[in-house]
This record gives structure tokens, sequence and C-alpha cells, in this order.
């Protein structure tokens, strides 16, 4: 058998003449807890704030816990020649502990006032950013309205119309015509020349270039 009574300094001793007293409301009852270390066999009394006495418990000798509910102001009190009683309850104890001379890790940072001319000047230069950003989107629509208007009029928006002469229309280029082509229709075959001139030219330049008898 193991008897754990954790810290000492919570236990508090009950002298046959005290009484343990609980704070509280008229409105709801509250819980309370207490764990007792007994002597002997106790009988416990409690005493509401009207000075009403009712009997509570009997306990053996040893660490015990009773639990109950109770509304207002009450006491309970142990009864007398019972030999040492010592209890502890949380209800009892601080909620909070008071920390003498601190020692403080952390700084709160103040904002500091900036320079009004830096903020006249960030103002001014979002106000351009915005504006440039406004002018790039318009940019963009024009010119993507541009693009579509062209595309549903059948041409490129790099097509060149030139009214040079040999140029086709709508080719966005000139063209050449081919030598020897002029005047002829597709699939005809251009016409001899003449065999005697082609002889007597050549009669002509053989006389010239020859030397004389």
């Amino acid at each position: 058998m193991v008897v754990k009574l954790n810290s000492l300094s919570r236990w508090s001793a009950l002298d046959p003449a005290q009484a343990i007293v609980f704070d509280g409301s008229d409105i709801a009852e509250r819980r309370v807890r207490i764990d007792f270390n007994l002597e002997a066999a106790t009988s416990f009394f409690i005493v509401d704030r009207d000075g009403v006495e009712n009997f509570l418990c009997a306990l053996p000798a040893g660490q015990e816990t009773i639990e109950f509910s109770a509304a207002g102001t009450f006491s309970v009190y142990a009864e007398a020649g019972s030999g040492a009683v010592h209890y502890v309850s949380a209800d009892l104890e601080p909620t909070f502990s008071e920390v003498v001379d601190p020692v403080i890790f952390t700084k709160i940072a103040n904002r500091r006032h900036r320079n009004p001319e830096l903020e006249e000047m960030m103002f001014r230069m979002n106000q351009n950013l915005e504006r440039r950003l406004a002018q790039q989107a318009d940019e963009f629509e024009t010119a993507l309205a541009r693009r579509r208007m062209e595309e549903e009029n059948g041409r490129s928006a790099e097509t060149v119309v030139s009214d040079a002469p040999g140029t086709v229309a709508g080719s966005g280029g000139a063209q050449v015509p081919a030598q020897g082509a002029t005047g002829e229709e597709p699939g005809e075959t251009p016409p001899a020349s003449n065999a005697g001139e082609q002889q007597g030219g050549a009669g002509g330049g053989q006389t010239g270039t020859s030397p004389a008898a």
C-alpha cells in the first residue's frame, strides 16, 4: 500500500476549535473536494450561514476524500476528541502567485514616426505606378482589338499593300515577270527564228573576221 501525500506544505492542521470555511453563492451550488489525513476515525459536520448544523460524514483512519455540493457560505469541522486531522483542498488555495522582481527578456518596440517628405515621395511613386499600369492595360486592349479586327477582315496585321508595277494585288510584294515569257500564253511554244537569217548572220560574221586575200 502506497500513501501519496505529495507536497506536505499544502496540508493544514485542523484544530478541534476550528472549522474549514467555504465562501459560496446563493444562486447556485458549488462543488467542494476535501482530502483528509486522519489519525483515527472521525465524524464531520457542516454548518450553513444561518448556523444550522448537520452531520456530514464519518471517515476511517488514514487518507480519505470527500466531495459534495452546497450553496451559500458554509463551514466544515471535525468532532472533538477525534485525534489529529490534516486536510487539503484546491478550493482554498490561491489561484495566482505574485512574482517579485521578475526578469523580463522581451522589450516592446514602439513604432517610429516616418519622415513626411518620405511619405509624400512614396505616395507620388505609387500614383505614378498605378498610372503606368493603367496606361499599359489600355494599350494592350487597343492592340488586341486591332488584331481581332484585322483577323476578321481576312488579312494579317503584317500585310503590306503595294501599288508598284508588276505587283499582284494582295500578294504583299512585287512580282518580277520571267524572262522570255512576255506576251506568251501558258502552253505555247515560242516561234523559231529564220534559218536564212541565222546563216547570213553567221556568214557575215565570218567575212568580217577573215583576213584580206
